[in-house]
């Protein structure tokens, strides 16, 4: 189970530098300033954040059971992810941004929930386990970007398919 918790992570939190992993293309396509470019990575964090305040506020944790929560937020942003590849401007660019990182707020936090209840004994193990996959994980857009050609569009769509699979994985896996 701790194999499967830690690949969902690691898939599941491909999104959150997929727009800095972009952003030197962006920068150069829409003429972006450095503070412009920066917006690309703050606009998750604040997702992230507001996410998690109103997952806090609505108890999600509580309401949804976290396999459902981990799944359904995994897929959306992987759809709210997709659109940074589309954006035309960076409006729509932190738009997606922030919406994906909202729905990340869905990703982590059960998956540590699960870690936590699965695995009484070793619970120090179990957990690092994830928060190495989640580490691991945010990086993989990075070594899509080290592929010698690869589109902008090809790297989006890569990391919204890696959390699409863990989506899949943790709602069909996970017991």
């Amino acid at each position: 189970m701790l194999a499967l918790l830690a690949v969902g992570e690691l898939l599941g939190m491909s999104l959150w530098f997929a727009g800095s992993a972009i952003a030197p293309q962006l920068q150069r396509a829409w003429q972006l300033d450095g503070a412009q470019v920066a917006w690309l990575t703050v606009a998750v964090q604040l997702g992230f954040v507001s996410g998690t305040a109103v997952s806090a506020l609505l108890n999600l944790a509580d309401v949804i059971p976290a396999r459902t929560l981990f799944a359904v937020s995994a897929l959306l942003g992987a759809i709210a992810n997709a659109g940074l590849a589309y954006a035309d401007d960076l409006p729509a660019a932190l738009a997606s941004r922030f919406l994906a990182g909202a729905c990340l707020a869905g990703v982590y936090p059960p998956a540590m929930k699960m870690t936590s209840t699965w695995f009484r004994d070793r619970r120090g193990l179990a957990v690092g386990t994830i928060v190495g996959a989640l580490t691991i994980g945010k990086a993989g857009p990075y070594l899509l970007g080290a592929i010698p050609a690869i589109s902008v569009r090809a790297i989006i769509g890569l990391s919204s398919a890696s959390a699409a699979a863990a989506s899949l994985l943790i709602w069909f896996r996970y017991r």
